[in-house]
This record gives C-alpha cells, structure tokens and sequence, in this order.
C-alpha cells in the first residue's frame, strides 16, 4: 500500500477522532492544588471551571527583552506541548537571572519526561508512531533546508556528524542520536533527555504554575500525569487541572460534526489569567511589606 493511501486513510481516521472527541457539554476539570488560597484565587474570575524536549536560552533572551522595553508589564509565560516542557524547565532553572516582570507560567498538555515520552510515540497505539513519523520527517527536512551551515563539513568534523545517519533515521529518537545530541554536546541519548525534561527541574519551581493536562491524550498517557499530579499535591502557588477529554491540545466543545470555533482551553486561559495575575502581585504587596 503506498504512503500516499496510508496517510489519506490516517487523515480521514483522525478526523472521526476528532469528532468523537468532541464534548457536547462543558467540561469539568480535577483540581490538585496543595494552596487551596492559591486554588480560590486564580478561580475567582473562573467560575465555570469549579462550576460544571530543552533549550531555555532562547526564551530567556525574549523575556529580558519584553521587560527591557515593557518595564511595567507583567508576564505569564504560556506553553504548548513540549512548550510547556520548556516554560517549566526555565522557571526550574537555576542559572537564568530571570526577569522580575516574569511573574508565574502555564503549562498545556506537556509530557514531563522527554525520555518516557519519546518511548510511547514508538507504539502504534493511537497512531503515535504515525505522528513520530511526521514529527521526525519535518525536522529532518529543516535540517536539510539548512544543510549549507547545519552539515557544513567543519561542522560535520567538530561534532563527529554523520549524513547518512541524519538523512536515513526513521524515528525521533535515531535523528536526535544522530545530530540533535552531539551538537549540544551530550554522551548519549538519555542523557540528552533527561537533560530536556522539566521533571528534573520541577521541584526547584518557584514561580505559581498552573499546569493543564487531558487523560485522553494520545501522546500522554495518564502514567505520565502522576508526578505533577503529586506535585501539585505537595507544594503551594501549584495547580494541576486534569480533564477527562481534550485529546493533545484539542479540548473541543460544541457540536458532533462541527465544534464551537472557541474551545474550552481558550475560554479557560482568559479567565485564569486574571486570578493567577491578581495572586502574585498579592505576594509581591506582601513580599515588599516585609
């Protein structure tokens, strides 16, 4: 069977997915927040809620930025997926002197464990390889785009790259072992993901978070889901909401052929942000008081 078929029956597959997926009723979410103040404050203008794999450096430059030229802005930091891996792992760090206008994060159907995760996308189920294949195959086709200076031959030379190895790995984890660890200069495979994974850095966060996850996510099985969830158990200015159905960044509401064209996590992020806003600058009054 050729590709072509194979990836129009997946197409077609996953967009009845996405219409079972979708809910007809508004969702409600479980809540681990060891801070129940924390809990009602950032609930406070979400009444319906309680009703019904990296690099930080980049970021880090960003955010230095906004606040340079932004002095008396606030900042909630929003990531999506291994975004959220990210925005986690920059607010665990402890080498970044991070911006004061960086006041909390949000973390959005992010997996934790980079080292985990990667293993459940080499399963079928729920088409995870599938995806693996996509994922892999984008960014080896930007690594090609840009072959001129990502494989020029001195930098071949400098991290021992072999081409063929790039351009002939299948899956995520034979491209990150076959250029995306040795050119961040790491020994081997697990050790680049752990280094990736924001579990490793979690404790070490002090800064509120609100983390959202769905327990139908095909890329994050619910075995992913217990450490923040004990996290959140175990620590204050840390909320944890966990919903019975989202799929990966999904969270579609409405019809069963047609979903309301403003989800659940949209709706759910504007009215978060003004509690977990008015919480820190609560802290801040009380930190500067002291």
């Amino acid at each position: 069977m050729s590709v072509a078929v194979l990836t129009a029956i997946a197409v077609f597959i996953i967009a009845v997915f996405r219409m079972l997926n979708v809910s007809s009723q508004p969702q409600k979410p479980s809540f681990f927040c060891r801070d129940k103040q924390f809990l009602n404050r950032v609930l406070k203008f979400a009444p319906q809620l309680e009703d019904p794999i990296g690099h930080t450096d980049d970021l880090h430059v960003m955010l230095c930025n906004l606040s340079e030229h932004y002095p008396n802005t606030k900042i909630i930091i929003i990531g999506y997926s291994m975004g959220g891996n990210l925005v986690t792992k920059y607010l665990g760090e402890s080498r970044h002197n991070r911006p004061s206008s960086v006041i909390a994060g949000v973390s959005i159907c992010q997996p934790y464990d980079a080292l985990k995760a990667t293993g459940v996308l080499l399963h079928w189920q729920n088409f995870r390889r599938l995806y693996l294949y996509a994922l892999t195959e984008a960014i080896k086709a930007l690594i090609l785009k840009h072959r001129s200076k990502l494989l020029a031959d001195d930098i071949k030379e400098q991290y021992s790259l072999i081409e063929k190895d790039i351009i002939s790995a299948a899956t995520l984890p034979e491209l990150d072992d076959a250029y995306t660890r040795k050119v961040n200069n790491f020994k081997n495979l697990h050790e680049f993901y752990r280094w990736s994974s924001c579990l490793h850095y979690i404790n070490n966060v002090k800064t509120p978070m609100i983390f959202i996850n769905s327990r139908d996510d095909p890329l994050v099985p619910e075995d992913l889901l217990i450490p923040i969830q004990n996290f959140a158990k175990s620590k204050d200015n840390i909320l944890y909401m966990e919903l019975m159905h989202g799929g990966h960044l999904g969270f579609f509401e409405g019809g069963f052929m047609y979903p309301n064209p403003i989800a659940w996590l949209d709706r759910t992020l504007v009215t978060l942000l003004p509690g977990i806003r008015e919480h820190c600058l609560d802290d801040i009054k009380k930190t500067a008081v002291y």
